[in-house]
């Protein structure tokens, strides 16, 4: 195959455990050799910077991210891309889902340049989860008075009906959203058109690193654009079904047993 020039991973569910870790010693090692083979290493992720930054605090090595979904990148402290949902759609997204008692979530959030915002009201069903995912929460009495660049829209809704309820917002706000699942009860709005494959190309063409010379790793919806667009999508064997069904190759470990790393030694071998 193509000989792979950057490889990118989703975090929860993928890179990291169940218990929201990592390999530490061993990723270290592949950092080494993945410098001297020339190959970028990359975090894809619905997840805001700050938490991201956070997450790879132990491997300092790591410093891009493709983070809400492609609507932000940052490499090395630098800003390379951001895409905001325009002001009005947010006020017009938010309103209509605050007013629908159909589709009202218990928590809604506005992920934005300088905060995650939320209504002061909302309360999650797991604090100490809230807690760990958003290191920057700003509580406000009206999510349609915040004045921030919105890279993202989230919320959360029972884990069974989040891809029912992604088809509804889309459908609702035909280009104008797009609307993904993200796992975990979550679904992550973000702008029209806006996803990680968007999000990573561009970052690859800095780089002048083609979609074919890419290997992804994910294990949900929002992963799934991604994996279909590179020369390898490797899905997680605890991955979704929607996400199997596009990848290259499906890990033959979950993401409790190394499964990413396990196919990233495979790719530093050309094994696959």
């Amino acid at each position: 195959m193509t000989r792979i020039k950057l490889i990118a991973t989703d975090v929860d569910g993928t890179f990291l455990n169940t218990q929201r870790q990592f390999n530490h010693t061993r990723f270290d090692q592949q950092l080494t050799r993945l410098a001297a083979a020339n190959i970028h290493f990359v975090v894809a992720s619905g997840n805001h910077l700050g938490h991201l930054e956070k997450v790879f605090a132990p491997s300092p090595r790591v410093q891009t991210f493709v983070a809400e979904n492609g609507s932000l990148i940052v490499d090395h402290g630098q800003k390379l891309l951001e895409t905001a949902i325009p002001a009005t759609i947010v006020t017009q997204v938010v309103t209509t889902i605050l007013a629908d008692d159909t589709l009202r979530p218990p928590v809604l959030r506005l992920s934005g340049s300088h905060g995650t915002y939320m209504n002061r009201t909302d309360e999650p069903a797991d604090t100490a989860t809230q807690d760990y995912f958003f290191n920057n929460l700003v509580r406000v009495d009206d999510l349609t008075q915040v004045h921030d660049t919105i890279y993202k829209i989230n919320g959360e809704w029972p884990n069974d009906s989040i891809q029912h309820v992604a088809k509804r917002l889309n459908a609702r706000f035909p280009g104008q959203i797009n609307a993904m699942a993200s796992g975990f009860g979550s679904i992550d709005i973000v702008a029209a058109h806006m996803n990680k494959a968007i999000g990573l190309t561009e970052l690859a063409k800095t780089w002048d690193i083609a979609p074919a010379e890419i290997a992804a790793f994910g294990d949900n919806d929002n992963d799934r654009d991604m994996l279909a667009h590179v020369g390898l999508g490797v899905a997680m064997q605890n991955g979704t079904a929607s996400v199997k069904d596009v990848a290259n190759l499906i890990t033959p470990a979950d993401n409790n047993h190394d499964g990413v790393l396990d196919v990233i030694d495979a790719i530093l071998a050309d094994e696959v």
